[in-house]
């Protein structure tokens, strides 16, 4: 894989209000996408996030991240997720867990342990990097006007 964002292509392809948040009663809600390059696919994403809340308690991403295509399985893939914060950190790792539904396209999580320090965090977050860019429905992460 490339190092630079810009060689990643994010296709957004989902979008579900999910509720209301239980600590502010604000909407939630998911969207999700894939991300790969000109030759192969490398990750599905889906993003949580209270809409108007990001400020206070960022999003959850999580990135599955594997083989994908003919002769692949939920087996060849592994779950990352990170947390956008709006402060100068950034994102960080976190222990992932399979959200309701995902078991079809991943069986294995990452702790957070299991990520930092090595390649495949390098690749969560060129990944992290490409979908902030270039999903426009995650302006509020970006900080900027839907």
């Amino acid at each position: 894989m490339s190092n630079a964002a810009t060689a990643l292509i994010v296709t957004p392809e989902g979008d579900h209000v999910t509720g209301r948040c239980a600590c502010c009663g604000r909407v939630s809600r998911c969207v999700w996408g894939t991300v790969s390059t000109d030759d192969a696919g490398l990750a599905a994403y889906y993003v949580h996030w209270s809409v108007g809340h990001v400020a206070e308690v960022g999003a959850d991403l999580d990135l599955i991240i594997g083989r994908w295509g003919d002769g692949t399985s939920a087996a060849d893939r592994c779950v990352v997720r990170l947390h956008h914060v709006v402060n100068p950190d950034g994102v960080m790792v976190q222990d992932a867990a399979i959200r309701g539904g995902l078991d079809r396209l991943v069986t294995r999580t990452l702790l957070r342990a299991e990520v930092i320090g090595t390649p495949l965090a390098a690749e969560a977050f060129a990944i992290y990097d490409a979908i902030i860019v270039q999903d426009a429905r995650l302006a509020e992460l970006r900080g900027t006007a839907a």
